[in-house]
Formats: structure tokens, C-alpha cells, sequence
């Protein structure tokens, strides 16, 4: 019988194969009392394992130099900086000093000590930073014991990784040829280990909690990298389903090269511009610009996340010059701060709330201070000076609120032009519809912002009152309900009467079986992680616009969930399996 397990979506793809466990740590860590006399020798016995294990890693680096980018590479990095970090040595050192203990001993107290003050971090990139900890962990101690870790050899058989976590130095002990999935029960998707998989293409579902108990080895898995999803002992259904996505995938990997750098248009030749989603500046070494049309969501909280304090105008105009420089000359759109539910910041005193998801966020949270949003707007208005660029402005639910956001904003491109300081004079204001309130007195706000981007995440959650990260009701949590495409249907309507340009930013916009729903409901700009963008272009270039519009009507008129998910999935994998067969990647010839 199989079994459905939900865990974060790590890394894009499909894989079918038996499970393999993996077990990552050490069975036995010696311990010993060291005399006194012996202290100074023990200590010696760190520089002996950090200079073993960095031979290890620079090796694991050469190794692996041909399948990643140089930026990719550089994740062993992190790892090499702990090795070699003074303060890391002389904390051991001082365990070793003050408490007598072996080497082995005191290294696993100091990582314990330094992986707490990680995942206290609210910051979730800076908390799985604490993997990084582990992993150096684990592999002094296996040098200090002589204990090299066996490279598995899966004998011509494809299997899907099972761990406690994948761990960057994991890498070096797999059977990369034969490598299929992987699923692990801790773990999130901003670790280095995530990257690795993403870089590697290899499909992952993280935090699956009790994966290693109910799959034993040997179990047949599919992992669904896109969803999150990890079927055990698939039935004949599902196997045929995921058999028929796995060929699917085969086929787009080798498409994508082909579209790559085409136009994103229609078959009968309608652009759709596609822009790309940053988490922050850490994002921007491995973008590629050239697939894309900017930078349509460039979420900031995350700069703020990881300071001690709030930056400085100074700090946050280097970054955002940064993010200009690094779309390369294309428009970036700044979101502005959105901290507050499940961001909070750790220098700002936040209250408490009963459901800080409704709670003081977002816009509310900056109008409230607004010397937050007053030192934002004039950092982007000045890093606007290298291109374009465009704010937006988060949880927006009323005209007053975006009222307030223009007069600042206006008063700050006066004083930027009456002091000759460099800026960007074209800038635009845009507003996040993710409240649902703020659809029906859209009209009423859209005379006062530029631009209008819809962040599905948040307003399918509120929509359909589903906390989709609340495993109890999570499946509920579906963007293909009838109602939420009225309401998208509903907004891009208001946006087209105002002659205003409407952009969505969530989800669903990098999801390719609903790229004809949301062009046929009249969006001409999707905003997606750049890992989406070649699957969601090649689904653009196999439709027409009539066609998009005939199924988004389609889909309106459903009565229910599955009934439209069911149209647009099987319209879609007619289309792709068409032009697959054929081997034409949408025939615009553009």
C-alpha cells in the first residue's frame, strides 16, 4: 500500500528508485581524560586533522570542478573558513584546557555550542549554516580515528539517497552516475547541502520527518522535487503518473538548451516577460541574465535578517547597487521591508501575537516606523541610478496605506533632484495583492502605484484559510480552486481597464502546467526562481494566445479543484508531448 509523506521541496525534479540509507555519523567518539602534561600535545593533534581535512575538501573541489560553476564550487568555502578559523581553534583548545577532555570530546562540545547559537538565528539561510558546523564536525573526528569514509558503489543500480541530512561532503562518497533522488529528514532548502543537490540536478525533498522509519531499504520512492512530495511503494496509478513525468522531464532537459535564449512569446507570437525571483545579493553570482527580463521580486528582509542591526542607508544602497549590477542593466523590482509573522528580526522588539501571520508585518509594520521606509526608499531611489528600478510594497489593504507610501516617495525624488544627487528619476511604486480585501477597492488604488504584482503564496493561503506549512490541512492548500482563479481573473481585469501592467510573483507563476491559465487570465508578466524559467518558457512557446484564453475560460467555469486541475494538467501534457515527439520546442521560429 503506499504512503504519502510531505517535506519541503529542496530541488527541482522526479526520481524513481529503491531507497538507500546512509548513515552519516559516527557510532563511537572515544573518550579520555588528558594529564596535564599531555595538554599542549592534544591541542597539536587539531592541526594535524584540519590539515587532513582540508586536503579532503580541496580534493572534493577538483572533483566536482566539472559538473559546477565556479560560484557553486565555492560552497566548500564556508566549510574551509571554520577549519581555519583562529577562534574556532583556540575554543576547542580552551575545552581541552579547561576541562581535560580529548579532542574528540572537546570538538563536539564546541560544535554543539556554536550549532545552538546558529538555529536560534531567525534568518532560516544562517540557521542551516549550522549543517555546515556538523558536517566539519563529522569529518575531523573521522580523521583524528583514522576513519575514512566508504565511497558507496550502487553496482549499475539507481537509488535515492536516505539520511539525516545531505551534508556538502556527502558529495564525495556517492555514486554520482547512479544517483537518482534524495530524501532526508532534516534539513531546509537554503542549506549548502540543498544547493549542492539543485547544482547537481539532482531531485530533493527535505524534512521528511519520519522517512527513515517507515522506508526501509530497498523501498521502492517517488520523489517529487517540485512538490515536496515522497510517495513509498507507489501503486500502479501513481508509478504510471510519475513514469510519465519522469520521460516528460527527460525530454524538457533536452529542449531547454533550445529555448534557452528565444524569446518567451506565444505560438502566434504574444511576449510574456519572465523576471526572476532573488532571495538577496547571495543569489545574484550564479544568475543568469540572459533568459530573463529582470529581477521582478528582490526580497530585501533577508539583508535585514542577517545584521545586528538595521542597516544604514550607506549599507543598504551598496546592496541595492549591487542588485542593479547584477541584472545587468535590466529593471530590478525592490520589495520593501517584510518583516514580521514568520521574519521577525532579532534587534526589533517584537510584540506578541496569537497569529503573527494576520499580525503587525509588511507595510503595517514600516508606516508604523517610518523612518524604515523613509532610509528605504531613498537607498533604492539612489542604487536606481545604474538602471531601472521599481518598489513594492507588501500587504497592502487599503488606499490610504499606498497613499502614504506615494507622498514619501515623492518628496524623496524632489529632495534627491533639488540636492543634484544621483537617482532614479523614472522610478515606479507598485502593490503586492496578497490580502484579499484589496481586490475589490483595486480600482481605487490603482491610480496611485505603477504596477501591480500578485504574491499567490500568501493570497491562496488566506483565500482558502489554509496554513499550507500546517501539515493537518496542508493538502487544502491549492491554487487550482475555482474561486482563487476568479479572484486572479478579477485583478487582472481591474489592472487592464487602468491600463495597468499586472505581474505575479508567487508560486504559481513558476509552475509551466499553470503558465497558459495565468496568460489566458490576461498576465504578461511571471516572476518565478530562475530554476523555472526554461520549463515555464517552453509551455509558453507550445500555446497560442487564443488557446491560453479558451483554457483559462475553461478552467473558470470548473466546479471544482480536481476538475480543474485535471483540464489544465491534461491539455498541457498533450501539448508538451506533441511538440516533444516532433522535437519542436513551440515552433514560433523566433
Amino acid at each position: 500500500m503506499s504512503r504519502k509523506l510531505k517535506g519541503i521541496a529542496a530541488a527541482p525534479g522526479v526520481a524513481i528508485a529503491p531507497l538507500v540509507h546512509f548513515h552519516g555519523t559516527l557510532d563511537y567518539i572515544p573518550t579520555w581524560k588528558v594529564a596535564p602534561e599531555d595538554v599542549d600535545k592534544e591541542k597539536g593533534r587539531l592541526t594535524e586533522a584540519v590539515a587532513e581535512v582540508t586536503r579532503s575538501l580541496h580534493d572534493l573541489q577538483n572533483q566536482l570542478a566539472g559538473e559546477l560553476t565556479a560560484h557553486e564550487v565555492r560552497i566548500w568555502d564556508a566549510q574551509l573558513a571554520i577549519l581555519h578559523d583562529p577562534t574556532f581553534r583556540q575554543d576547542v583548545a580552551r575545552e581541552i584546557d579547561l576541562h581535560g577532555v580529548n579532542l574528540e570530546v572537546a570538538l563536539q562540545r564546541v560544535i554543539a555550542r556554536y550549532e545552538e547559537v546558529f538555529e536560534r538565528m531567525p534568518d532560516p539561510a544562517m540557521r542551516e549554516r549550522a549543517a555546515d558546523l556538523r558536517d566539519i564536525g563529522r569529518q575531523l573526528v573521522g580523521a583524528l580515528m583514522a576513519r575514512d569514509r566508504t565511497r558507496y558503489t550502487a553496482n549499475g543500480r539507481d537509488y535515492v539517497f536516505a539520511a539525516d541530512e545531505f551534508l556538502p561532503s556527502d558529495a564525495g562518497i556517492l555514486d554520482r552516475e547512479h544517483i537518482r533522488g534524495i530524501v532526508t529528514a532534516h534539513g531546509g532548502k537554503y542549506s549548502h547541502g540543498a544547493i549542492l543537490a539543485r547544482s547537481l540536478g539532482i531531485p530533493a525533498v527535505v524534512g521528511v520527518e519520519d522517512v527513515l522509519v517507515r522506508a526501509g531499504s530497498g523501498t521502492t520512492v517517488v520523489v517529487d522535487g517540485n512538490t515536496g512530495t515522497v510517495i513509498l511503494d507507489p501503486n500502479a496509478d501513481e508509478l504510471a503518473q510519475y513514469q510519465l513525468r519522469l520521460r516528460e522531464q527527460r525530454g524538457i532537459d533536452q529542449r531547454i538548451a533550445e529555448v534557452r535564449f528565444q524569446p518567451a512569446v506565444t505560438t502566434d507570437g504574444v511576449a510574456v516577460r519572465l523576471h526572476a525571483n532573488v532571495e538577496g545579493v547571495r543569489d545574484l553570482d550564479s544568475l543568469e541574465t540572459e533568459p530573463i527580463e529582470g529581477i521582478g521580486l528582490f526580497r530585501t528582509e533577508f539583508a535585514f535578517m542577517e545584521r545586528r542591526q538595521f542597516p544604514t542607508e550607506e549599507e543598504q544602497v551598496a546592496m541595492y547597487r549591487r542588485a542593479m549590477q547584477g541584472a545587468g542593466g535590466k529593471p530590478v523590482t525592490f520589495r520593501t521591508l517584510d518583516v514580521g509573522g514568520d521574519k521577525p528580526l532579532r534587534y526589533l522588539r517584537m510584540p506578541e501575537e496569537r497569529n503573527p501571520v494576520l499580525g503587525w508585518r509588511g507595510i503595517r509594520l514600516c508606516l508604523d516606523w517610518p523612518d524604515i521606509l523613509f532610509t528605504q526608499m531613498r537607498a533604492i531611489l539612489r542604487a536606481g541610478a545604474l538602471g531601472h528600478a521599481r518598489i513594492l510594497l507588501p500587504m497592502i489593504t487599503s488606499r490610504s496605506e499606498v497613499q502614504r507610501c506615494r507622498d514619501v516617495l515623492d518628496q524623496l525624488v524632489r529632495d534627491l533632484r533639488d540636492n543634484a544627487e544621483e537617482h532614479d528619476p523614472q522610478i515606479e511604486l507598485g502593490v503586492m495583492v496578497e490580502v484579499p480585501v484589496v481586490v475589490p477597492v483595486l480600482p481605487e488604488i490603482l491610480p496611485l502605484c505603477d504596477f501591480v504584482s500578485v504574491g499567490t503564496n500568501d493570497l491562496v493561503q488566506y483565500l482558502l484559510a489554509v496554513d499550507r506549512d500546517n501539515q493537518r490541512v496542508a493538502k487544502m492548500y491549492d491554487p487550482f480552486h475555482p474561486g482563487v482563479l476568479r479572484v486572479l481573473q478579477q485583478i487582472a481585469d481591474h489592472c487592464a481597464r487602468a491600463g495597468k501592467p499586472a505581474a505575479v510573483c508567487g508560486e504559481i507563476a513558476g509552475d509551466h502546467v499553470f503558465t497558459p491559465v495565468l496568460v489566458g487570465l490576461g498576465f504578461r508578466e511571471l516572476s518565478m526562481a530562475p530554476v523555472f524559467v526554461p520549463r515555464v518558457k517552453l509551455t509558453l512557446r507550445s500555446f497560442s494566445l487564443g488557446e491560453c484564453r479558451s483554457l483559462a475560460a475553461q478552467a473558470l467555469a470548473a466546479d471544482s479543484t480536481t476538475a480543474v486541475r485535471k483540464l489544465v494538467q491534461d491539455r498541457v501534457r498533450v501539448r508538451w508531448d506533441r511538440f516533444l515527439a516532433s522535437g519542436d520546442a513551440g515552433g514560433t521560429g523566433r
